[in-house]
């Protein structure tokens, strides 16, 4: 044929039997591969990766108490906690929380009376092991004094609180404080009680806190030397109007902040001179209690899929935190905790210039259900300004099996009643 090129390819015995033995390759690694993705059976088919196996998922990460992401679990404390979340409240069901393996809650509510313990005190006993608070003190010695100064600098316009000593106070016995610290705190008499200037009582009843103040922690010291001296601006006419409270705190096993007790000194009453300090040796009476609010909470456990639900309905009569506008600004912060640590921590929207705010907002968390009776909940009620963004502790409560009256009493009849929500006034403490 002209105009076309012919060539020929001349191939010997091992040309042939190469390309041969290549095809049956290419075909035997087909069949090989088709067997792993079809045949279980293939001692190649746990690390083939053309498997369609149905249980090689990607792995979730494994999360701790307070999660409220994936399944129920057993976890590790030590692992990190993903955020939790909250719902408006309603009728709080399983299978809105968890998959469908899930019982579903029957929404039921249960409201414990503030006297139900005593009318059936066995009811309430608790199988822990853990049992209740340990004994740690709740108040000092019935000797035990404090040594401070005071000094009132009218050049400047400053009051000096020096903070010396705590005397007979004992922090090496068994039973003694652990962690003692002293809070500073200054109240304010507004203009309308000026008239009863240095006639109000310890609870500072009528006054305002103006300024709260902490010296450091003396960790397991006998009769603890601070020596720390705090600050406030304060007008030559006005310092007839302030009085001063010293509370003696410490910390429990559970990182609770307790007070163990108090001094009060009326302003008004101390003798000023000049550029001279006014020693004081005082004895440290019990703490009297502060009325700072009540509020409704509400606990729910569903057993199947291992979840802890707080709703905070309501709170009233909370301590006005805002002098100027007579009101407070109010959030509630959550803590999930475990073994004085925190796990993790949520909180609800702010209620502005409300002093019986209305929440219903529901926080839940992932817990085990053989950890109920180690972990505790520490419930807050935080003064948040709208405007300056400012906040401060109004008060707070804790609700777990370790702890006495009412919190001890919600928390077991929320785990004799799975499913239900169980509903109790609390008292804020500070």
């Amino acid at each position: 044929m002209s105009g076309q090129t012919v060539f020929n390819v001349h191939l010997d015995v091992f040309d042939q039997l190469a390309i041969v033995a290549g095809a049956f390759t290419l075909l035997a690694i087909a069949v090989l591969i088709l067997v792993c993705i079809l045949s279980p059976d293939c001692y190649m088919y746990k690390c083939c990766p053309f498997n369609l196996r149905e249980d090689e998922k990607p792995i979730e990460k494994a999360v701790v108490y307070g999660s409220t992401e994936g399944k129920p679990f057993r976890a590790t404390i030590k692992e990190k906690p993903v955020p939790a979340y909250w719902h408006t409240m309603g009728t709080l069901k399983e299978s809105d929380m968890s998959d469908s393996l899930s019982d579903a809650g029957t929404g039921d509510v249960i409201e414990l009376k503030h006297d139900r313990v005593k009318r059936n005190p066995s009811k309430y006993s608790s199988s822990s092991s853990t049992g209740s608070v340990s004994p740690t003190p709740t108040h000092v010695p019935l000797n035990g004094r404090i040594l401070f100064t005071l000094m009132y600098d009218r050049v400047d316009s400053k009051l000096n609180i020096k903070i010396q000593q705590l005397v007979n106070f004992s922090a090496t016995e068994p039973d003694g404080a652990t962690a003692p610290y002293i809070k500073v705190r200054l109240y304010r008499t507004p203009k309308n009680f000026f008239t009863f200037r240095g006639k109000l009582g310890k609870d500072n009843s009528g006054q305002n806190l103006d300024v709260e103040l902490q010296t450091k922690i003396q960790r397991r010291s006998d009769d603890p030397v601070f020596n720390e001296v705090f600050t406030k601006s304060i007008e030559q006419q006005e310092i007839g109007n302030y009085s001063l409270k010293l509370l003696i705190c410490d910390f429990d096993r559970y990182t609770r902040h307790i007070v163990l007790g108090e001094v009060v000194v009326q302003l008004a009453k101390v003798d000023w001179l000049t550029q001279t300090e006014v020693k004081f040796d005082e004895q440290i009476g019990q703490p009297v209690e502060e009325n700072l609010g009540e509020m409704n909470v509400s606990l729910m456990f569903l057993p199947t899929a291992e979840k802890l639900t707080i709703t905070i309905i309501k709170a009233q009569g909370l301590k006005v935190m805002d002098p100027q506008k007579n009101t407070t600004d109010c959030c509630v912060k959550v803590v999930l905790m475990y073994d004085g640590r925190q796990m993790k921590k949520a909180k609800t929207t702010v209620k502005p210039n409300d002093l019986n705010p209305v929440y219903n907002e529901s926080i839940t968390f992932d817990v085990p259900q053989y950890q109920l009776e180690n972990v505790y909940l520490s419930v807050s009620a935080i003064h948040q300004d709208v405007e300056s963004d400012k906040k401060a502790l109004i008060g707070r409560l804790y609700l777990g099996t370790n702890f006495e009256c009412d919190a001890k009493d919600q928390w077991v009849e929320m785990m004799h009643n799975p499913r239900k929500q169980i509903m109790c006034w609390h008292k804020l403490q500070s």
